[in-house]
């Protein structure tokens, strides 16, 4: 069955909700509601994606709802498939790494690359077929590729060669959207979904490529993508749970458990059981983190310290040191070195 990650339906049901539809309602929808949308390994049926869109629409009289929604997404939407992409040194890389790791947040549309001459075709392999029961997601699908496309570029202003949508065409109000985001070269009722660009602007180095980041990064999705298709395992569900709670503040056990919907015992319990430790699983998020924050090279060392719940940047310091074997200031200027 197609399905959408929990994270992917939450900025669905957030930026909805922030554009004026009805929250109780919206989460009304979702099968054990609020609590099942944080819960890290819950996957959801594709098409209550477009339920929920359709009914905010119907909310708020937003008959475009679905392209706003996709025009609000960013890097840090899809955690850290997001941070990959926002590292990459290509557009084409960057689609190359949605591809990879689609799946993690949805595979109800599938992207696909293909070169035509001087243009780059992105398309999406719809799994589900009912292109108008699935508008606003395929709409919200295909403005975050724009959004996202022209954030990694700094260019707002980058229009597409064309654009194709299997639905019919909506109203005005909607087309007009459209044309901001996509230019005037749009169809309708056509065969597939897709975009197209130039085939440069696909090559165009990145302003904020970092190789090292996207490599460190994607041994983590790659573990994170063996777990979905075997089962994700304690381990992996808490880990993921640990780094939302890392980059939202501090970590938790009682929001650990929460986030997993059971009890801070519960989750005691079954960690011992695993002959796990939730003190040793918070030191290597606190690790893992460290690393990428280090390699983004935004952030103050007192920042990070803060971000990892350290009380004082010393005591970050000694961590870093014992996991890295050298303090974080001299790994972050060897980085800086390699990079230059």
């Amino acid at each position: 069955m197609p399905t959408v990650s929990s994270s992917y339906l939450g900025s669905i049901l957030e930026t909805a909700t922030a554009l004026g539809a009805q929250a109780e309602a919206l989460y009304a929808m979702v099968p054990g509601g609020r609590d099942a949308v944080t819960d890290p390994d819950q996957r959801f049926d594709g098409l209550l994606a477009g339920r929920i869109l359709d009914a905010a629409a119907e909310h708020t009289g937003l008959d475009s709802i679905g392209l706003r929604v996709g025009m609000q997404f960013r890097p840090a939407t899809f955690m850290d498939v997001g941070y990959a992409l926002s590292a990459a040194s290509t557009i084409r890389e960057a689609l190359e790494i949605n591809i990879r790791y689609q799946a993690l947040t949805q595979n109800v549309a599938r992207m696909r690359l293909d070169s035509c001459g001087n243009e780059l075709r992105i398309a999406l392999e719809a799994a589900i077929k009912d292109a108008e029961a699935m508008r606003r997601v395929i709409e919200a699908i295909l403005a975050g590729y724009a959004s996202i496309g022209r954030w990694l570029l700094w260019d707002q202003e980058k229009q597409f060669a064309s654009a194709s949508f299997r639905h019919k065409a909506p109203a005005k109000e909607t087309r007009d959207f459209y044309d901001v985001m996509f230019g005037g070269n749009v169809t309708f009722g056509a065969a597939e979904d897709a975009l197209v660009i130039d085939a440069g602007l696909a090559s165009r180095p990145l302003p904020n490529a970092n190789p090292g980041l996207v490599q460190l990064l994607t041994g983590r999705l790659n573990a994170r993508l063996a777990a979905l298709q075997a089962g994700s395992s304690l381990r992996m569900l808490v880990m993921t749970g640990l780094h939302k709670q890392i980059r939202q503040g501090k970590p938790s056990l009682a929001d650990t458990a929460k986030l997993l919907g059971m009890s801070g015992r519960t989750l005691r319990r079954r960690l011992l059981d695993e002959g796990l430790s939730y003190s040793e699983l918070l030191a290597t998020a606190r690790k893992e983190a460290a690393e990428v924050y280090i390699h983004e090279d935004k952030l103050s060392l007192a920042d990070i310290a803060g971000l990892l719940g350290y009380g004082d940047q010393t005591a970050f310091m000694r961590a870093f040191k014992g996991w890295f074997g050298e303090a974080p200031g001299v790994y972050r200027e060897k980085l800086r070195q390699r990079k230059g």
